[in-house]
């Protein structure tokens, strides 16, 4: 019974020596991890080997529960190999807890895998370590070098994991050392129109203003932009993630391991297009009726500049923007329009047009009188009216001779 106690004291100092060895080497690993990762974003085999080897040793840096149970195993070992492990079914069910591992959503797992996510040739990717002088350690992948020498970039990067202290009872679980963050740069185009036979939807997207007097005039516009590389970290700031669905004070949550940041079309079909409508429909409104239709293209020069600018601010290039339509009105405004420019065309020519057609109408009696003559309904007619007719249409009648 002595031996048992001494055994039982052992063991206690053994599991506590395990835990607070692991607690002092702990924060060090996770630095260490979180900044040998970065290297994978290198265009080098040597910091891909580097890297690797450097965030396997780091991350399990500290003590293995395996050492901690070999200890174990020795300290019981004449009450293991007389059998006394039956009559300690609880010391079963720990050390089957200890080696038992949960399915990694994030990744909070007691044993530790490979985690890999593929970087796509459109795609930007940022790993920032979880903690230490991140804002110096964090790396970026990107494909600018790969682009400038006709290379596609593509690239795995394996996440690297570490023990995170206090996390579990006999053992912690291990944790990402550091969080990717995948930018999705696939350019955006769109046309905003009304019909569902024109556009990039079948909805109505045009967008419904007012002029000065409060007359509507609708528009439709068509866009396109892009995020370069080197605005990738602008847009991400501006624009953030897609937050992990859950709790958040869920470990699955807590620790999930790659970041998608909001997408191009995400930001453009809510910001941009509400950007694009409030600088349309305040140069729409600040005109006339007549006004904004007669300046279409200065509204749109003023459009161009302001949305540019705005998006520019916040890491998105607009490659070109302008009006995918024409302007519309409500049915009895642009019926009166049009009989306005109707009024206001042709009546300056109706005098012309009226002599014009005199003269057509002269000319085709003069070429009938020259080639048949009177009508035969006409019984006399004085000489004297004969000789005007015939000066009037260039000729005489056929009887005259």
């Amino acid at each position: 019974m002595k031996n048992m106690v001494y055994r039982g004291i052992a063991s206690v100092v053994a599991i506590l020596l395990y835990g607070w060895i692991n607690f002092l080497l702990n924060p060090v690993a996770t630095v260490l991890s979180g900044q040998a990762a970065g290297k994978q974003f290198e265009n080098s085999a040597a910091s891909y080997v580097e890297s690797t080897y450097l965030t396997g040793f780091f991350g399990h840096l500290g003590v293995p529960a395996l050492v901690l149970v070999a200890v174990l195993a020795i300290i019981w070992w004449k009450e293991l190999k007389l059998g006394w492990l039956k009559a300690f079914p609880p010391a079963a069910a720990m050390l089957c807890a200890l080696f038992a591992g949960t399915n990694a959503h994030a990744y909070y797992d007691k044993t530790d895998y490979s985690e890999a996510v593929m970087i796509l040739p459109n795609e930007s990717a940022f790993f920032i370590p979880d903690v230490g002088a991140n804002k110096d350690t964090q790396a970026k992948f990107g494909s600018t070098e790969y682009l400038e020498a006709n290379k596609v970039a593509a690239k795995r990067f394996t996440i690297p994991h570490g023990k995170f202290s206090g996390s579990g009872l006999w053992s912690d679980y291990y944790v990402p050392t550091g969080r990717l963050i995948i930018v999705d740069r696939t350019p955006y185009m769109r046309e905003w129109t009304a019909t569902k036979d024109r556009g990039t939807s079948s909805t109505n997207q045009a967008f419904p203003c007012q002029s000065s007097e409060g007359l509507n005039i609708t528009v439709e516009v068509g866009i396109a932009t892009s995020v370069s590389e080197e605005n990738a970290a602008r847009f991400l700031y501006w624009f953030g993630t897609n937050p992990p669905q859950g709790d958040r004070r869920d470990p699955q949550v807590v620790f999930t391991s790659v970041y998608y940041g909001r997408s191009l079309a995400q930001v453009m079909d809510s910001v941009g297009r509400g950007r694009v409508q409030s600088i349309v429909c305040h140069e729409i409104g600040a005109r006339t009726f007549d006004k904004a239709n007669a300046e279409l293209n200065a509204i749109m020069d003023v459009v161009q500049k302001n949305t540019t600018d705005f998006l520019a601010s916040r890491g998105i290039t607009v490659d070109y923007i302008g009006w995918a339509g024409t302007f519309n009105f409500d049915a009895d405004v642009q019926k009166a329009v049009n009989d306005k420019y109707v009024a206001t065309t042709l009546a300056p020519s109706l005098p012309t047009l009226q002599a014009l057609a005199d003269v057509k109408v002269k000319e085709g009696l003069g070429d009938g009188l020259r080639t048949k003559g009177l009508p035969a309904s006409l019984i006399a007619i004085p000489d004297r009216l004969l000789g005007s007719l015939g000066a009037m249409f260039g000729g005489k009648p056929a009887d005259q001779k």
